[in-house]
C-alpha cells in the first residue's frame, strides 16, 4: 500500500482512535517517529562475519501481532506482549506500557548505516568489555532469520519473567547461558570472549537444526499484513534487541560475534535502550525508516489480543 506523510495532529488523531495501524514516515522535522510494517531482513555480511549455512527462512514482518504470534507458537504464555513504540520522543515513549523487558529494531541495511556498523564491529571488544553470564546469546546463521533470533533473545533472556511451556523455546534453553553448561547451576562463572564466542555458536547452530522453531518462525511470517517474500530473496532490513542483564543495557545481534554491552542502565531499558538507538543508528541516517518494538507487560491481555 502507498504510504503517506502524516503531520503530528493525523498521528494525534490516529492514536485516540480505534486505529491499530500507524505508519510515520521520518522526516527531518520528525526524524524520531517510526514507520511500522516494514518487512525483515538480511543478515549483514563483512569482515568477520560467519558464513551462513545455505539455509533460509522466511523473514518476520516488523509487526507485534507477528511476534506476538511467534512467541505463542513456541510455549510462551499470557502476560506480556510485544507493542508499537510509534517514536523516540518522550512523549511517545510514554504511551508504551511498563514495565519493558525487550526492546527490538529494525532498520535499513544500506551503505551508510553498514559502515557505521563496521565500525562498531572493529570496536567490539570494548563495547562488550564486560559480559554478564546469564546474556542469552546466539548466532545467526540462516539467511533472513535475524527478526526470529531477535524474538529468541527478547524471550530467552526473560524466561524466568514469561510462563513458558514445553515446546521449541524451553528445548533452547537446555543449552544454556554463556556462565553454565548444560545442567550446571553456576550462573556465576565468568564469562571470557572465547567461552561467549562457543557458546553463541553453539546456540546458533542448535537454531538452523530446529526443525520446531523454523515451523513456528515460518508460519508466523505468512500470518503479516504484507505479502510474504519469496524464501532465500534477501530483503535490505536488520533486526537487533536490547535487553537488560544484572542491570546494564546489551545491544543483541545475531550477525556480531558477541554483545554489545552499552553500560549501566540510567533510567530504565525503554529509555537507554531508545537512545542508544538514536545514537548509534537514527542519527547516522535521519531520513532512514526504523521501526521499534517493545516487550511489556500486558496485564489485561489487550496487548496480545490480536493472538486470536
Amino acid at each position: 500500500p502507498k504510504r503517506h506523510v502524516m503531520s503530528p495532529a493525523v498521528i494525534t488523531t490516529l492514536l485516540l482512535g480505534a486505529v491499530a495501524h500507524v505508519t510515520v514516515l521520518e522526516s527531518g522535522a520528525a526524524r524520531d517517529r517510526i514507520p511500522p510494517r516494514s518487512l525483515a531482513s538480511r543478515a549483514r555480511g563483512g569482515s568477520g562475519s560467519v558464513a551462513f549455512q545455505q539455509q533460509y527462512w522466511l523473514p518476520l514482518e516488523s509487526s507485534p501481532e507477528v511476534f506476538n504470534d511467534f512467541a505463542r507458537r513456541v510455549g510462551v504464555g499470557d502476560g506480556w506482549a510485544f507493542t508499537d513504540v510509534l517514536g523516540l520522543d518522550e512523549e511517545l515513549l510514554a504511551l508504551v506500557p511498563q514495565p519493558c523487558i525487550a526492546v527490538v529494531m529494525l532498520f535499513p541495511v544500506n551503505a551508510v548505516l553498514t559502515a557505521s556498523e563496521m565500525e562498531r564491529r572493529r570496536d567490539i571488544a570494548r563495547y562488550s568489555a564486560r559480559i554478564s553470564p546469564r546474556v542469552f546469546f546466539m548466532r545467526q546463521y540462516i539467511g533472513n532469520a535475524c527478526g526470529t533470533v531477535a524474538a529468541m533473545h527478547a524471550l530467552m533472556n526473560n524466561r524466568e519473567r514469561l510462563v513458558v511451556s514445553d515446546g521449541p523455546l524451553s528445548s533452547m534453553a537446555d543449552a544454556g547461558e554463556c556462565g553454565e553448561s548444560p545442567g550446571s547451576t553456576n550462573a556465576d562463572a565468568a564469562c571470557d570472549d572465547r567461552r561467549q564466542v562457543e557458546s553463541a555458536s553453539t546456540l546458533g547452530e542448535k537454531l538452523s537444526q530446529s526443525e520446531d522453531l523454523m515451523r513456528a518462525s515460518d508460519t508466523s511470517a505468512r500470518a503479516g499484513q504484507t505479502a510474504t517474500p519469496t524464501r532465500g530473496v534477501d530483503a535490505d532490513y536488520h533486526y537487533v534487541c536490547f535487553i537488560e542483564r544484572d542491570g546494564e543495557l546489551y545491544e543483541l545481534d545475531g550477525t556480531k560475534s558477541l554483545p554489545v554491552n552499552h553500560g549501566p542502565i540510567q533510567r530504565d531499558l525503554l529509555h537507554d535502550a531508545s537512545r542508544a538507538i538514536h545514537k548509534h543508528f537514527v542519527s547516522k541516517m535521519p531520513d532512514g525508516h526504523f521501526n521499534v518494538m517493545a516487550l511489556c507487560r500486558d496485564e489485561d491481555g489487550s496487548l496480545a489480543a490480536a493472538r486470536d
